[in-house]
Formats: structure tokens, sequence, C-alpha cells
């Protein structure tokens, strides 16, 4: 019988964009947890974030946190975090840098005033500051500057320059793909189901048996994310209705059905 995983972006994806609740996606991840299907997240946002997200709807597996910049795994009593990548006082070095090669201006968002990072995330309260106390990653926006030309200066340092839902991201080493794929062999996984929505969850997407794009709160699919994976399965409405449908349909489908003579692995 096939192990399956489902990893999934969570803001906009899973979670609604804009109130951050998980609403009629609840019942399809008690129905994967009944059946001891992981769900793992794979967000930019921080640990201290996802943590009460993950409490809320008992996910005590592992997640990818702050675009593959760590691993955290659940011990029995608390989460137990493995970075992956440089701390975000490092990147904070290479933000400076692009900044001086390429001429533009840069604006990180954990050094933005509450108010600008709370327009700009849509947060406010406790989630706001556990979202700009980055370990692990440095979200930025461009105030002015060329993209190509931030984009060649990261590269010259090393790094890439991915775009998120909000922000845009530096990535090295492993990133969210590779964690992943790191991720799905530690639980003896042979299938994996991925959801996302901005074009740098193309990184964990692009490594699944089966890729999902979930609309954002317009109703579209990122433009970028659906020429970069053309035949990922597109989810019929925003998060997280459209999450919950799009799991369901991929258990449901042939292309996710166990061997002959299996009983179905959302209810064994």
């Amino acid at each position: 019988m096939r192990r399956i995983a489902v990893f999934t972006a969570l803001d906009g994806t899973l979670l609604d964009a804009r109130t951050f609740e998980a609403g009629s996606a609840i019942a399809t991840i008690e129905r994967l947890r009944a059946a001891r299907v992981p769900v793992v997240p794979v967000s930019v946002m921080t640990l201290d974030e996802i943590a009460p997200v993950a409490d809320a709807l008992g996910l005590r597996d592992v997640m990818i946190v702050e675009g593959g910049g760590a691993i955290a795994r659940w011990n029995g009593k608390t989460w137990e975090v493995e970075p992956c990548g440089p701390p975000a006082d490092a990147l904070l070095d290479v933000v400076r840098e692009i900044e001086e090669r390429s001429g533009a201006n840069l604006l990180v968002y954990s050094a933005l005033p509450d108010r600008d990072a709370s327009l700009l995330s849509g947060r406010s309260g406790e989630m706001l500051r556990a979202s700009t106390d980055r370990q692990f990653s440095e979200p930025f926006v461009i105030e002015s500057g060329d993209l190509d030309a931030i984009r060649a200066a990261a590269a010259k340092l090393g790094f890439s320059i991915r775009r998120g839902r909000r922000f845009f991201h530096l990535c090295r080493g492993c990133d969210e793909g590779d964690a992943a794929m790191r991720v799905r062999d530690e639980l003896g996984c042979d299938w994996m189901i991925a959801l996302g929505g901005s074009l740098l969850d193309a990184e964990f997407l692009s490594r699944a048996n089966v890729a999902i794009l979930v609309p954002g709160p317009d109703g579209d699919v990122d433009a970028e994310l659906r020429t970069a994976l053309p035949r990922a399965r597109i989810a019929p409405a925003p998060a997280p209705g459209g999450w919950a449908a799009a799991v369901e349909e991929a258990f449901r489908s042939a292309a996710v059905r166990p061997r002959a003579g299996a009983g179905s692995p959302a209810r064994r």
C-alpha cells in the first residue's frame, strides 16, 4: 500500500489569505489524521507563527519553516528545530550587499515599523510579532530598483530571488524543494501530494507526484507558477475550501489509489 503524505503551503493555500483560518479544510485534515496521512506545512512563516496553527489542527509530524530555512520536528513535547541555511543576521548582510551591487533599495520585512509590516502582511497583534521575529530568512519588498539587476547581484553572491505571495525571498542551500524531499524520506512516504499558490512554492510542488495550485483570493492562479508547472492540477476555489476540495479529489482519483486489493488510503 502506498504511504502518502500531503505537503502544503499555508498562507493563502490552506489558510484563508485574509483571516488565516482553516475553515472548511479542518474536516479534511481530521480525515487525513485518522487515516495516518501526514500533513506537512511548507511555509515562509516562522515557527512561532505556525505552531499555534499546527496545535489547533493537530499537526504533530514535521514542518518546513521560513521558506526552507529550517525543519521543525515534534518530539512529543516541543518542536526541535534544525537550521538548513544561514541565519537571518547573515542574510541581512547579503541584502545590504545586493543593494550596493544593484543600486536598489530593499525594505526588509523584519525591520519595518509595525504599521507598515501589518499592511504588507495582513497580520496584527501576536501573529505580527511572531512573523517579524525571523531566525532563518529575511523576506523583503523592492522600494526601488530593477528586479533583474537585483537577481543578478544575488546570483553573484550565491543566492537566488524567488517571489512569494507577499514578499521576495533569498534562497540558497536547503530550499523548500530539498527540505521537502528530506522530510518525505524521513516519513517513509512514496507518494507526495503538494499544494501551493506562489512562485516560491514551485520548488516543492515540482517534486510531488500530484501538484495542485490553489488560486488567490481573487480566484486567479499565479500566472508565473502556472507557467512553471503546466501539468499541475488547479484547485476549484481559493483557500480553504479549494484546498479541501482538491485534496479530497486527489484521494479519489486513480492517480493516488492504492494498488489492487488494498483499501482506500483515506479510510484505512
